[in-house]
């Protein structure tokens, strides 16, 4: 029996529980429009304007971690989203401490299960990856290199011995070296997931390929 992968149970759970806190909360957030006079139809957008701007919140943060930026801004609008949804869904609730907490308890399970599933991605998808800059040599150096001249060596220059040949491979260490060579930037969890294997199966399979210098 093949056991499904702790990956995708984590998403499953981390998405049910955003999406049942988003309907709840935006139920709150539409009453509370239409106490405050806002049009049905215009009440209708109005939960979309709080709690929607905390997934664009969480994109921003993941974006921005992605390409190595600061993220304090996305974390500031999301907190503060979070505290304006909270005191929107409280002031729908009845007059008493455990309604209030039970309330103010969707938006903040939708804010903590965005967080999970930003770090999901995150890991996923490798974490930061900073441009690399080329360096050009500037005339000074290139002006120091022409003046080195080589080292003449009274010795004979040996001959290049003959390549030696490649190491024979396992059935799972090809699977592993065509997986990584046809996409290089690939995580080692997508790799695992797509040939079947642990974690720590391929990351083991891949250290040896790097270690006989496949990869």
């Amino acid at each position: 029996m093949k056991l499904p992968n702790l990956t995708q149970i984590i998403e499953s759970v981390v998405i049910f529980i955003a999406a049942g806190s988003f309907i709840i909360s935006y139920n709150n957030l539409h009453e509370s429009a239409l106490l405050m006079g806002i049009p049905p139809l215009m009440a209708i957008i109005f939960p979309l304007t709080i709690d929607a701007f905390l997934i664009i919140c969480t994109l921003f943060v993941l974006y921005a971690g992605r390409m190595c930026k600061p993220v304090w801004e996305g974390w500031l609008f999301l907190v503060l989203y979070t505290i304006a949804s909270i005191a929107f869904n409280i002031h729908m609730a009845p007059n008493d401490w455990w309604s209030r907490a039970g309330f103010a308890m969707c938006p903040i399970g939708l804010c903590i299960s965005l967080h999970f599933m930003m770090r999901i991605l995150e890991i996923e998808m490798g974490g930061c990856k900073p441009e690399i800059v080329e360096v050009k040599p500037t005339e000074s150096c290139g002006a120091q290199i022409e003046e080195i001249k080589p080292i003449e060596s009274e010795q004979p220059i040996e001959e290049a011995s003959e390549p030696e040949p490649e190491p024979e491979l396992t059935e799972q260490q090809k699977k592993v070296l065509d997986v990584f060579k046809s996409e290089s930037d690939i995580s080692m969890a997508e790799a695992g997931r797509r040939l079947e294997m642990s974690y720590k199966t391929v990351k083991k399979y891949k250290d040896q390929l790097i270690d006989m210098g496949m990869l």
